[in-house]
């Protein structure tokens, strides 16, 4: 059974995916003196994961419509994250240094599957971690203005519950662009990551 668990660490500012990989299964060897003269019998089991030629080639495709939508931006990317929605290392977390406060876009997408949801957050000493999520419905792509302050910005999948889930080839991804620049006479409405809404506001405007 494998998962992965994003941690997030606020002391160090720093974050980092921990992935529980399966234990690989070994065969035994026949002992050469007792080995049967008879046919090996067919294995009529489901392909070991990653092993099933087609399955790798859907997520092949997948996973190319999924650049297809994240990378068309001009912007340049703050954070860019792509991996698989189901199998046995489902997954993915990734973290990046946010240089200037503001405003950034959060674009998030999933192939393959019904739907994914992907969080995004920082944390700040004192104040409850808030991460925003965006849920997908795998028709496109999601985005979200958010309010980020200086330190790191953390982006993961989230997963519905511990566990190994079929593996079909699905693929998802998040990407996070800035700055965005607004006029400061306009009233906050992004989702704030950071301090209480007037000072994040005043951060944004700078």
């Amino acid at each position: 059974m494998g998962f992965a668990l994003c941690l997030l660490i606020p002391l160090s500012g720093t974050a980092g995916c921990v992935y529980d990989y399966p234990e690989p299964v070994h065969t035994r060897t026949p002992d050469p003196m007792h080995t049967p003269t008879a046919g090996p019998s067919i294995d009529s089991r489901s392909p070991q994961p990653y092993s099933d030629p087609q399955i790798l080639e859907q997520e092949a495709r997948n996973y190319a419509e999924l650049y297809r939508l994240l990378r068309a931006s001009a912007e340049p990317f703050l954070l860019f994250e792509v991996g698989p929605l189901d199998g046995p290392v489902r997954g993915f977390g990734a973290a990046a240094k946010v240089p200037a406060a503001g405003l950034y876009t959060v674009t998030a997408a999933c192939i393959g599957a019904s739907g994914a949801k992907v969080a995004v957050g920082q944390e700040h000493p004192g104040a409850p971690f808030r991460p925003v999520e965006l849920a997908l419905d795998c028709a496109g792509t999601t985005s979200q203005v958010i309010a980020v302050q200086q330190g790191y910005l953390f982006a993961h999948l989230v997963l519905p519950g511990p566990g190994d889930t079929p593996w079909t080839g699905a693929v998802g991804g998040v990407r996070v662009t800035g700055k965005v620049h607004r006029d400061c006479s306009a009233p906050a409405s992004p989702s704030s990551l950071g301090p209480p809404a007037a000072e994040t506001r005043s951060a944004a405007c700078r």
